[in-house]
């Protein structure tokens, strides 16, 4: 059973490869390489490699993470892709 893992906002360029995706998200203890399929507006849909990326701690609280796709490009993933993340 596939499990959403966001609605992109925005897809941008940073230093590193590929784009990263927001929202951030709360990590829950994912961590590291994640096999995602993306569902774009436009019906289309692919599967891609992704990278968590914890870039804020939170105390106790679960970090927030954002997720990275180093093999796409920002043309690649439209405002409003639901990316799920395969078992």
């Amino acid at each position: 059973m596939l499990t959403r893992l966001l609605i992109v906002d925005e897809a941008f360029v940073t230093r590193g490869r590929g784009v990263l995706l927001s929202p951030r998200f709360t990590a829950d203890g994912r961590q590291g390489p994640l096999r995602v399929r993306l569902r774009r507006p436009d019906g289309q849909e692919r599967e891609a490699r992704a990278e968590v990326e914890v870039s804020h701690t939170r105390g106790t609280l679960p970090p927030y993470a954002m997720l990275r796709l180093p093999e796409l490009t920002v043309e690649d993933v439209p405002s409003g892709t639901e990316v799920w993340v395969v078992p």
